[in-house]
């Protein structure tokens, strides 16, 4: 099953495992996912636990005995278990009704987060070979689904995927200014007091950032793999448990981020591939609620991901890389629908998605036609022989009296000096526009080179035109937010919001496992006022009213 982040892939699961005899055995990539999803299960009083290096021999021991009583419907197991003679034994003991593989992209090697031990799963078949397997993921293109399927050797399965478009998810994409701090902000005014996390390239960054935002009156955490474990840990519970707004992390904030009123997510440089930027925007709303997602890049964050690739030597797999950091650069640059591309990438066919995007709500947006600083620019690169980068072809164009130029004689060019229209600012969009068409291209060092296109624009047989916006860079970033679907009590909601934070404290769970954001916004509009009315809230059934009903009513009744 190929199903969005918060598609509900857990229930198709946990539901059969409830309605059978016997355990279910899950198999997922990470100690802390599993401690989530453990802990999850407990809150709702399903028999759940998981064996790990994180527990004692004792506490093993003492598990494995509740599996063979019976006591425990959900056993999480790591994928490197399965290697091991004893766990396999002590598997063929208990009376499985299926396997589970959580996070099944995981197997592959074209996936964004392969894992070596996830290939063991492919002796699964062989040592179990009449109990049948389930796989889950919320990411896979089609050369990702065929090796999850060839390496589980799973024989004629029902495939099921999902639809790849969220419609809760709106989606913007800008050219980042310097740090892209002031982009930020600006972002952040119409999310206060709101959860989200933001991505960042590196471990300082992560430190660095967090810091700014404390300082702005944020209150957010860094998260990064330099941190201790118990650090990690401890951030996450933090976040989880709506003691700070904002993450701060690096890519080692990854899996199973099941914290349902995540309300945005920044990524303040490109991400490595269209796979790792999708499953990370689909960490925002997973309670179905209006979520808003930013994408601030430029061309160096392209170039700094490709020199990475340097020291790999299978030629073949980093051109498979190489793809992915292209593709997910077009993408950020491009005019058309985001939800669009998205889906064309994973092979889906979609719509635009109308007003879900930047892209969309600018389709009709006024263009400006370019071509005019197209032939300068240009013509600026062809005259200094293709041997520069962009400040340098920006700075001639713009009269710079820089050692550099002076030196080179370039201030005796016909062209130093004619585009002192532009900003700086405007320059570099109007370069990302040319390498987005492949008018020029980026050789070594970031040197831009003409293609066989730019001649034709030098010789007026082609135009160029952008879309408006993208020129205006220098003006405050636009203000996009959906209205909420309904109104409610704001200070009701916060005093709800409270209340679950102090039961969420107490029982040692996220506080999304008593109630989502979206269930307590319609208590703070419908304002129940006994148990009938209460159960007619969207969200609340009646083990949750038995758990937590009467204090959450003492609260609207006060």
């Amino acid at each position: 099953m190929i199903l969005p982040t918060g598609g509900g892939k857990s229930l198709v699961f946990q539901l059969p495992t409830m309605m059978k005899n016997g355990i279910t055995i899950v198999i997922s990539p990470l100690i802390a996912l599993m401690q989530d999803q453990v802990s999850a299960l407990k809150a709702q009083h399903i028999p759940a636990e998981m064996l790990s290096s994180a527990q004692t021999m004792q506490e093993c021991n003492e598990i494995m005995d509740m599996c063979y009583a019976g006591m425990v419907k959900f056993l999480y197991l790591s994928p490197e278990r399965l290697s091991s003679p004893a766990t396999l034994s002590f598997l063929h003991s208990l009376k499985i009704n299926f396997f589970v593989i959580d996070e099944a992209h995981c197997i592959s090697q074209w996936g964004h987060e392969f894992r070596d031990d996830y290939r063991l799963l492919g002796n699964l078949k062989a040592n179990f070979p009449n109990i049948s397997i389930a796989a889950f993921t919320a990411t896979a293109t089609q050369s990702v689904i065929e090796d999850i399927l060839r390496e589980l050797r799973l024989e004629n399965p029902l495939l099921l995927k999902g639809s790849v478009f969220r419609k809760n998810i709106f989606i913007s994409a800008e050219r980042r200014i310097g740090n892209g701090q002031a982009q930020l902000k600006n972002f952040l005014l119409r999310h206060k007091d709101e959860s989200g996390i933001i991505y960042v390239s590196s471990r300082k960054k992560a430190e660095e950032l967090s810091i700014f935002l404390n300082h702005a009156g944020y209150r957010s955490l860094a998260y990064h793999a330099g941190l201790p474990q118990h650090i990690r840990e401890q951030n996450f519970k933090i976040f989880v448990n709506d003691k700070v707004d904002i993450m701060v992390a690096t890519i080692a904030f990854g899996m199973g981020i099941d914290k349902s009123d995540i309300r945005f997510v920044v990524h303040m440089s490109l991400p490595k591939s269209l796979e790792n930027y999708y499953q990370e925007i689909g960490r925002a709303g997973r309670d179905s609620e209006d979520s808003e997602t930013l994408l601030l890049f430029n061309a160096a964050d392209m170039m700094q991901h490709k020199r990475f690739l340097n020291d790999i030597q299978d030629k073949s797999y980093k051109d498979h890389l190489e793809v992915k950091i292209d593709t997910i650069y077009k993408y950020a640059t491009s005019e058309i629908c985001y939800h669009k591309q998205l889906a064309n990438y994973f092979h889906e066919e979609q719509k635009s998605c109308e007003n879900r995007c930047d892209n969309c709500l600018e389709s009709d947006a006024l263009r400006q036609d370019i071509t005019k600083e197209a032939q300068m620019l240009l013509s600026a690169i062809y005259k200094t022989d293709q041997n520069f980068g962009k400040n340098y072809i920006i700075d001639i164009l713009r009269g710079s009296s820089e050692q550099k130029i002076l030196s080179n004689k370039a201030d005796k060019l016909s062209v130093y000096n004619i585009g002192t229209h532009l900003s700086k600012k405007e320059w570099f969009v109007i370069v990302e526009r040319l390498l987005e068409l492949q008018i020029i291209t980026l050789g070594d060092f970031q040197t831009l080179k003409l293609t066989q296109d730019a001649i034709a624009i030098l010789k007026s047989q082609k135009l160029v035109d952008i879309k408006s916006s993208r020129l205006q860079v220098d003006k405050k970033a636009k203000a996009v937010r959906q209205v909420e679907e309904f109104d409610f009590d704001k200070e009701l909601f916060e005093k709800l919001r409270e209340k679950r934070t102090e039961l969420a404290s107490e029982m040692g769970v996220p506080a999304y496992i008593i109630f989502s954001d979206k269930t307590l916004k319609h208590l703070a509009n419908d304002m129940p006022t006994n148990k009938e009315e209460m159960l007619e809230v969207n969200g609340v059934g009646l083990k949750k009213y038995e758990q937590f009903g009467e204090e959450f009513l003492a609260v609207i009744n006060s």
